[in-house]
């Protein structure tokens, strides 16, 4: 089958880094591995949620010299620090689409999903901010789009996740899979060092995701 390759969410609120990314996948062809088109995408609307994380694989704390923007809500907070991590997730909830869809959220924060991760069943995270992960909850809220979820958003999907009683992950499985901390100049160093490693080893078929990243002229 052929489609095109492309970041899961509109440069309207991600990084003008990840938007260069953006560009570059959509003009590349994938023949095999390739997300379905839009005209298959399964229907939200068959989506329950809330839907905790399946588990966590991979979590590295780090912080930036230089920072960037969180767009994936509506207060767009300015981020230095955050964690990187690789969730396990049900693949029908991160199926692309060209519309809501379900947001991941960690404790009291929304995180930046990276990759698709449908086909691998693996996703690829940014956790902006401080969060103790070994103590926060992992699950994906009702259908939206990340650009508009706020503080309000935030506590009722909390609040729905608590009446579901989504636990918090597992602190001994977290801290099995917890690195060092790590310092990065930027955010395109993070994504282009780590990141892209990342998505090759959980989720290859979405290696044009990583080369894209490894692009001289998208890390300017």
């Amino acid at each position: 089958m052929f489609a095109f390759y492309s970041i899961n969410v509109p440069c309207s609120y991600r990084s003008r880094f990840l938007c260069k990314s953006f560009f570059f996948l959509c003009v590349i062809s994938i023949f095999t591995h390739a997300p379905a088109s839009f005209s298959q995408q399964k229907n939200v609307a068959n989506i329950t949620t809330p839907s905790a994380v399946i588990d966590v694989v991979y979590v590295q704390p780090f912080s930036l010299a230089k920072g960037y923007t969180h767009y994936w809500r509506e207060e767009k907070p300015f981020v230095k620090a955050g964690t990187l991590v690789v969730f396990k997730v049900n693949p029908d909830l991160v199926y692309p689409r060209n519309a809501a869809e379900p947001v991941l959220y960690v404790g009291n924060q929304t995180a930046e999903r990276l990759n698709f991760g449908n086909d691998s069943g693996y996703v690829v995270a940014i956790i902006p901010g401080e969060v103790d992960v070994s103590k926060s909850r992992a699950w994906f809220g009702r259908p939206e789009l990340p650009e508009r979820v706020n503080d309000k958003i935030i506590m009722m999907e909390t609040e729905l996740a608590d009446r579901e009683k989504i636990q918090p992950l597992n602190a001994d499985a977290v801290q099995k899979v917890t690195q060092k901390h790590l310092d990065a100049p930027d955010l395109a160093t993070l994504l282009r060092d780590h990141a892209a490693e990342l998505v090759l080893k959980y989720s290859p078929g979405e290696k044009a995701l990583a080369e894209a990243w490894r692009l001289p002229v998208a890390a300017r």
